[in-house]
């Protein structure tokens, strides 16, 4: 008799994941298309890849400029942006600015710090932005805490904390 397998505990992929894990497969020219925000032809099939190319018409904004974003700036799901943001030099002010921003101001925000992540050549998890776009369920707040306490209580040697296992 064969023993029980293992219960896995690792997480499904994040839409962010899957999103730049498509978004890598396009040309170069699709890729133009979404980094310039538009809703050619890329941007469905990505959200295709995710199931959401039935969304909500409230939600298409969001979803592409979460897109734009990641197509701008990259995605990993390490570091996580606050602390990416941390090591690309971005101010206080301007984190203050992204964390306080209406739904009217965060677009150009995000644009702007898609582009600055880029700039430095540093890039992190876009799904905390996802969470705070779609802010189901005051999950908005909790993300905005997050990405704070990431920026914040970000070190230099947490870049390393992962990597070594002994104690």
């Amino acid at each position: 008799m064969e023993p029980n397998p293992t219960p896995t505990t690792e997480r499904p992929t994040s839409h962010t994941t899957q999103l730049y894990d498509r978004y890598v497969e396009l040309s170069s020219g699709e890729q133009a298309e979404l980094r310039r925000g538009t809703t050619a032809a890329p941007f469905w099939q990505l959200l295709r890849t995710i199931g959401k190319h039935n969304a909500h018409k409230d939600d298409l904004r969001n979803w592409l400029l979460l897109i734009q974003c990641i197509a701008i700036a990259g995605h990993s799901k390490k570091p996580s942006l606050g602390n990416a943001l941390k090591q690309a030099g971005y101010s206080e002010a301007r984190l203050k600015r992204l964390l306080e921003a209406d739904d009217d101001l965060l677009p150009g925000i995000l644009r702007r710090t898609a582009r600055q992540l880029k700039s430095s050549g540093h890039t992190g998890d876009w799904n905390i932005i996802r969470r705070i776009l779609f802010d189901y369920k005051g999950e908005g707040d909790d993300a905005r805490l997050q990405l704070a306490q990431d920026y914040f209580t970000y070190t230099p040697d947490d870049e390393t904390s992962d990597a070594d296992t002994s104690n």
